[in-house]
């Protein structure tokens, strides 16, 4: 039992070392490198706004690419990432503006917010989907553990409230995005967008930890109150 308990604990110290890192990770990739390229584009090679932001999102791309080869299949992150781009290329090809180019950020962001909250109709809403992808590694056993949790009503409702949060918080993001595009500099808007992407995400993950937290003790106080009302039956 000690060494089954010990196992656990290392699992979970290796989980969230292997979260913080994709993190860092994440920061660098799709927030770091970008204004590093477009600067060094911009200043040294005198290219133009436009050509220098397309140059911006390679590291997302290959990123993507390599997350895709290496799971052998489309990961979720990933198609939205290249979903991301996609939508960039078809700016570009109609001959958009530097400024029309950011402001594609934001439109996907809001489509995404939209779906948050469209899928509300559908039998599992989005955040569920989302929810089993962080938490279980795409792991099979994991997975049927999971999806095993939507009998329970108390996790519905905590599902169903999580989309309604992160669906407005895109369309929250969205719009705040496309005010900055407007308002400032190309090289003030690429500093200062990353902060409000992952500000923003930081906030609604930090919210869901402690509303799921929550709802997990309601959830036990009502099984404790159930099983204390069954013993008394007896």
């Amino acid at each position: 039992m000690e060494n089954v308990a010990a196992s656990s604990v290392t699992e979970q110290k290796a989980s969230k070392a292997a979260t913080i890192l994709s993190l860092l990770s994440s920061i660098v990739i799709n927030a770091a490198l970008p204004i590093v390229i477009y600067w060094a584009l911009k200043t040294y090679a005198g290219s133009s706004d436009f050509v220098a932001l397309v140059a911006s999102g390679v590291p997302s791309l290959i990123d993507s690419i390599v997350g895709v080869i290496r799971r052998k299949r489309i990961d979720l992150l990933a198609g939205i990432v290249l979903f991301g781009i996609i939508t960039s290329l078809v700016t570009m090809a109609l001959g958009g503006s530097p400024k029309v180019y950011l402001i594609r950020e934001s439109f996907f962001t809001a489509v995404f917010g939209l779906a948050y909250l469209v899928s509300l109709f559908f039998p599992r809403p989005l955040a569920f989907y989302f929810a089993r992808h962080f938490a279980t590694g795409n792991n099979p056993e994991n997975i049927r553990w999971f999806d095993s949790l939507w009998q329970y009503q108390q996790f519905r409702h905590t599902m169903r409230v999580v989309t309604v949060v992160w669906g407005i918080g895109f369309l929250f993001e969205a719009a705040l995005r496309t005010y900055l595009v407007i308002i400032l500099s190309i090289e003030q808007f690429l500093i200062i967008s990353p902060f409000v992407l992952y500000g923003i995400i930081g906030a609604l993950v930090i919210w869901m930890f402690l509303y799921s937290r929550q709802g997990r003790k309601r959830g036990e106080e009502l099984r404790q109150r159930m099983q204390a009302e069954q013993r008394q039956e007896m």
